[in-house]
């Protein structure tokens, strides 16, 4: 199993920037600001290196444990036949090096699964952080294309509305026909003011990933390429989650956690077997103020008998514990097939659906053309006028957010098949241009 170094997207990122071809836009910008201030991806990293500390606290169990204790002692010594005082101080060194702990030996190996886990868990939060940039960014232009829309449809009703003014005016049409324009114009009013906040919205929440304001942004290129992924069949891209994902790959460790501190736990009913060695100063006596120093070095053989039951329960516990895991990682085995099919059939369905979208824009600016040219002779209504400039607009929009939807399921996609990484971010920046 992988280990994901914890600077790798970090350091990525830096190569990546200074490429000559690589030219930082909005997104790229945003991106960098948010690796240095996202306090999620903080907190990701403060957790990963606390967890990796289980690897060097595991292996202390196997290594030598040396201690040094020292005494200072005044002694009034009195009887009826003797009187003497003195002072006595000294000091022991001891080592005691383990020889045999079956105990010991599976607590490091499952410091080594959890230390695993842990920079994993940071890889995962770097992957989530592109996909909380990207999501935001998307956000954004999603919100600018509704108010653009919201502004252009406002605007047109008001020439409407004008136009059906001064028909009425003159006697060409009825009240009726002024009234629907009017309420028409209203809710395209209302419908812009929604806009407006909606795109407030948007950017405070992409603010909260940079630590501070963002003015604006540039929008997605109009022949950015929406087209699909090959291969087309899900069992190759299965067979790549499968080895790639950083969720499924998290429960892999901590189930090898679990197993190991599972064999630990079952360990405490092993004897050990420890090598000892001591230093022993002392200095003063009763009887003269010489030295006296002792060497000793020996084996220790401990075996439990009985512990009030501890072991054999921290046993069972363990035990359930890694059937916890299995079942954990079986589910997330089963999260990451059925995500990667549906990720993979939304793209699919996202490119059927740009190009249609795309077409309705064709269809419904005909039909609107169509129905302009009969409101002028007098065989269609301005209730029809305003209802096909309603439908291309709302045909606008939605073949807009089909594109956005691509974008956010292509970066989906790559998080749960395991390559997201920053070389993303910037290829998807080479894409965003201002018009």
């Amino acid at each position: 199993m992988k280990v994901i170094q914890r600077t790798i997207l970090a350091t990525a990122i830096s190569c990546a920037l200074i490429t000559p071809h690589v030219n930082a836009g909005a997104l790229m910008d945003i991106y960098q600001q948010a690796l240095a201030q996202d306090p999620q991806l903080k907190a990701a990293e403060a957790a990963s290196l606390a967890g990796q500390e289980a690897l060097p606290q595991g292996r202390a169990g196997l290594l030598p444990t040396i201690s040094l204790t020292g005494n200072t002692t005044w002694i009034d010594y009195d009887s009826t036949s003797y009187n003497e005082n003195y002072h006595n101080h000294g000091y022991t060194v001891s080592l005691s090096q383990p020889l045999f702990s079956a105990a010991a030996w599976f607590t490091y190996q499952q410091g080594i699964a959890q230390s695993e886990a842990a920079a994993l868990q940071f890889g995962q939060a770097q992957q989530s952080l592109i996909l909380r940039v990207v999501n935001s960014y998307l956000s954004v232009l999603r919100a600018q294309t509704a108010l653009q829309t919201s502004q252009a449809q406002e605007r047109a009703i008001k020439r409407r509305l004008d136009q059906v003014n001064a028909q009425f005016e003159v006697g060409l049409i009825a009240i009726t026909d002024v009234q629907e324009a009017q309420a028409s114009y209203d809710n395209a009013k209302v419908a812009r003011i929604l806009a407006e906040g909606d795109l407030d919205n948007t950017f405070q929440a992409l603010a909260r990933l940079t630590g501070q304001a963002v003015g604006n942004i540039d929008p997605l290129a109009k022949d950015y390429p929406v087209e699909n992924i090959s291969p087309i069949e899900p069992q190759a891209w299965i067979d790549k989650a499968r080895a790639g994902n950083l969720a499924l790959q998290i429960a892999q460790a901590n189930t090898e956690a679990a197993r190991r501190q599972s064999q630990a736990a079952r360990s405490g009913h092993l004897p050990t077997l420890s090598l000892t060695a001591s230093h022993d100063k002392d200095s003063g006596s009763y009887s003269s103020n010489d030295h006296s120093e002792t060497n000793q070095i020996g084996l220790t053989l401990s075996m439990p008998i009985f512990s009030g039951g501890a072991t054999s329960s921290q046993s069972r516990q363990a035990e359930y514990g890694f059937t916890e895991a299995q079942y954990n990682q079986d589910d997330a085995l089963r999260e990451v097939i059925l995500e990667t099919r549906n990720l993979l059939r939304n793209l699919q369905t996202n490119v059927l659906s740009v190009a249609a979208r795309k077409q309705s824009i064709l269809s419904s600016e005909t039909a609107l053309k169509a129905t302009e040219e009969g409101f002028n002779v007098g065989t269609r209504n301005v209730v029809d006028v305003l209802q096909a400039e309603q439908q291309l607009y709302s045909a606008q929009r939605d073949y807009a957010d089909a594109r956005f939807d691509y974008v956010a399921n292509l970066f989906n996609f790559k998080q749960q098949i395991g390559t997201l990484s920053p070389e993303d971010i910037i290829g998807l920046d080479q894409w965003m241009k201002a018009e």
